[in-house]
């Protein structure tokens, strides 16, 4: 036989375990070879390959249009062609236009329950859907709508009565946090395309000065945190003074804007707006994921008090309606039990404190992807940050402490990287939809099952698939179990698999990275307490003795440590230069290139397979018991 072409063959590792493939080198198939016959004849074997003779089409990025998820369109679809006679004859031309340049063909189901209502009807709406469903634009569109109508009338009565048009205040939009108000500006600057309408952002973070020269345009809408808002108007900023005549107000993410406690901005916003009683037009928007969400009393007050959650959802709305100011809304409610939508794989990790941090590189190593990592605290992401950036794997932080400017650097950065690592506070878990997160992991446990529910939101939209992941230590166990009982989970949320033999290896690894951060940060802390001291002692301009200082030795022994620490990063460095996967994995039949790939580097498993896999398993061999 005389050997022509060798092909390597591409195979699914995701059914085999690491003992399955003890010494398994690879398979190779020739696909181009020739038998020579002892007659001299010979058959040639060819395997053909069925190509595709279409044209690779030319892409584009397009905005998804609940959120501000990019997707792919092909260029050959004509525009032209869409049908976009789903969206009903009460929007714009204007609109349907940027609607239909977008890709938008038809409004998702919340889209579809609120625009009518809130067009013709003049409605308030008071609207519940999950993360990623559209409310967004179901706010978005008719207010839109609503002020090209109502500039159009203007302008008539001003040529009419010849006089000058000013452009008013229409629209003001609160948020919680700033990333979602830049988004939502995003969004509605794509719709508002092809009209004359401006929209401005006041956030906290950037320069005032800045935000004043904004509002000196005149903008008709305005997209606001509270607290800037709240700054502007004090300050008397003629354009935000229009404030108590809007014509519409949105109020996102209502149940974490009106928590006690929090945005104490907002009650003097709502009071000013509401003292305006002559102000019968203006139409209110209250949109959240977890808008309905009911919590379960201790069974001590249920006793006493005897509610339903049927009787808590309606005082919740009451109260809510009575605070906003709202008049007779619609109420839209279409989530479900779960509050997640079904696209989202759930799983968890019953863990100790202390391998939190080896579990979460266990899962950056073996599931690559885009990851959403969240904690409850800042310091927690700051130590987490420097723990991975010890292990190579180059972890960007999101918390309210950083500069909006990096804030948004840092989010601008994560969505171009695929296997990108985002550390984030509860900050980036309303709201913001960044394209293609695979993985969202609860380091911490959230204090609240709205947060867990807003959390996992930050992946699987768009219909896409994606994996929550819970890393729960002993002390959490409380409140893991009150956010099952909350989304009404009948069955514990199933474990994540792992690999023991390279989780051990795995450990290794994150003792040495925590051992040289311990280290380090207790150098630093002390070197900078005594900076401190030292310095408010000169500008005090007395001396200060060595007594008071921390002790971190002489000269000698800083240079000892510091040694110490070298020679454990070298150490590291040295175990980081060797794949993980190689020491389980090993084989002794040669490929064509003379080189092993051990299969689960060259075919890593994908997360939600991984659980999915494992479930199927458990299914399987739970019928064999049975039968």
């Amino acid at each position: 036989m005389k050997s022509q072409k060798w092909k390597a063959i591409p195979m699914d590792m995701s059914s085999f375990t690491a003992e399955d493939l003890e010494a398994f080198g690879g398979i190779e198939e020739l696909s181009d070879y020739e038998i020579i016959r002892s007659d001299g004849s010979s058959n040639k074997q060819k395997k053909r390959k069925k190509t595709k003779t279409n044209k690779e089409k030319n892409k584009k990025l397009k905005i998804e249009s609940n959120d501000d998820t990019l997707v792919e369109e092909d260029d050959d679809c004509d525009d032209d062609e869409l049908d976009m006679s789903a969206w009903g004859g009460c929007l714009h031309d204007s609109i349907i236009r940027a609607l239909k340049e977008l890709g938008f063909q038809k409004p998702t189901k919340i889209q579809e329950l609120t625009i009518p209502s809130a067009i013709r009807g003049n409605q308030d709406i008071l609207g519940a859907a999950e993360t990623g469903s559209g409310k967004t634009l179901a706010f978005g569109i008719p207010i839109v709508n609503n002020i090209i109508s109502i500039k159009e009338s203007r302008r008539q009565k001003a040529e009419a009565e010849n006089i000058e048009y000013t452009k008013p205040l229409y629209s003001i939009i609160l948020t919680p946090t700033r990333e979602l108000a830049i988004q939502i500006k995003k969004h509605l600057q794509a719709v508002c395309k092809y009209t004359d309408i401006k929209i401005g952002v006041l956030v906290g973070g950037l320069a005032p000065e800045k935000q004043k020269r904004i509002l000196k345009k005149c903008p008709e809408i305005i997209v606001a945190t509270p607290g800037r808002l709240w700054e502007m108007i004090e300050e008397g900023v003629s354009h935000v003074s229009q404030i108590s005549n809007v014509r519409f107000l949105v109020i996102d993410e209502t149940d974490r804007m009106v928590e006690k406690g929090h945005f104490a901005e907002l009650t003097q916003i709502l009071s000013l707006i509401n003292g305006n009683e002559s102000n019968k037009k203006r139409q209110t928007f209250v949109f959240s994921a977890t808008l309905t969400l009911i919590h379960d009393v201790p069974n001590r007050i249920a006793l006493k008090k005897r509610k339903k959650k049927t009787t808590q959802a309606k005082q919740k709305i009451e109260s809510l309606v009575k605070l906003i100011g709202m008049k007779n809304p619609k109420v839209i409610d279409i989530t479900k039990k779960t509050a997640v939508v079904e696209t989202l794989t759930e799983t968890q990790i019953m863990c100790s404190i202390e391998d939190k941090d080896s579990y979460l590189y266990y899962f950056i190593l073996m599931h690559p992807g885009r990851t959403l990592v969240f904690c409850n605290s800042i310091d927690c992401v700051r130590r987490l940050r420097n723990v991975l950036e010890l292990l190579e794997c180059h972890p960007l932080p999101l918390h309210a402490s950083m500069h909006q400017r990096q804030r948004l650097k840092n989010l601008e950065t994560f969505e171009k990287s695929e296997n990108g690592i985002l550390l984030a506070t509860d900050v980036a878990a309303r709201g913001l939809d960044i394209r293609g997160i695979e993985h969202v992991i609860h380091f911490q446990v959230p204090r609240t099952t709205e947060t867990y529910v807003h959390r996992s939101g930050r992946t699987a939209r768009a219909e896409k698939e994606g994996l929550s992941l819970l890393l729960i230590e002993p002390q959490e166990g409380l409140l893991y179990k009150r956010i099952c009982k909350t989304l009404s989970k009948e069955q514990a949320i199933p474990n994540f698999p792992v690999d023991h033999k390279i989780l051990k290896l795995v450990k290794e690894r994150v003792t040495l990275a925590r051992q040289i951060d311990k280290l380090e940060h207790r150098m630093n802390r002390l070197n900078a307490q005594n900076r401190w001291f030292k310095n408010a002692a000169n500008d005090m301009e007395i001396d200060v003795e060595e007594d008071l200082l921390n002790d971190i030795g002489d000269e000698r022994e800083q240079a000892a440590k510091a040694k110490e620490v070298k020679a454990l990063r070298k150490q590291l460095k040295a175990m980081l230069s060797k794949p993980i996967i190689s020491k389980i994995l090993t084989g002794c039949f040669p490929t064509k290139s003379g080189k092993l790939l051990s299969p689960s580097i060259y075919c890593p498993q994908k997360a939600v397979e991984a659980v999915k896999s494992k479930e199927s398993c458990r299914k399987k061999n739970r019928k064999k018991k049975q039968i």
